[in-house]
């Protein structure tokens, strides 16, 4: 006679079994991702095999792309520099009120913010920021 052998598992995508739910050493698989999981003996639910353990940077050092989105909750990009001191440019991001889209332009250059928009178009002079009537004055662009 046949025995046939059924982990825990799930269908939905990105779900992790509870700890509380396996016993040490026991499998559970998320069928829609393709992951194992077990418990330690330490009581940690771990994903065996697969890429759970991967960083973004042992990605970026073979050279992946991706073609999905990366989804980062409350954290920044942090930009350090060549030199690596107390100097650093970091992208954050407000709590949204709302899904947005901020779309990069198709061009080389300097990005121009709110926090360096001036009347004449260089950075410094007059900030369209700081007197409230940005549509006041027309953006310079050339020379």
């Amino acid at each position: 006679m046949t025995t046939r052998i059924k982990p825990f598992r799930t269908e939905v995508a990105t779900r992790i079994p509870a700890s509380s739910a396996l016993e040490v050493g026991e499998l559970a698989m998320n069928i829609h991702d393709g992951k194992f999981y077990s418990k330690t003996s330490v009581g940690n639910v771990k994903e065996i095999g697969g890429v759970g353990g991967i960083t973004l940077q042992q990605v970026t050092n073979n050279d992946a792309i991706t073609d999905r989105d990366i989804t980062m909750d409350g954290s920044n990009f942090i930009f350090e520099g060549y030199i690596s001191n107390a100097f650093e440019t970091t992208l954050t991001v407000s709590e949204p009120t709302a899904d947005r889209v901020i779309t990069l332009p198709d061009i080389t250059g300097t990005a121009i913010t709110t926090g360096n928009l001036t009347t004449d178009g260089t950075p410094g002079g007059d900030s369209l920021a700081s007197d409230g009537d940005a549509l006041a004055y027309g953006i310079v662009f050339g020379g």
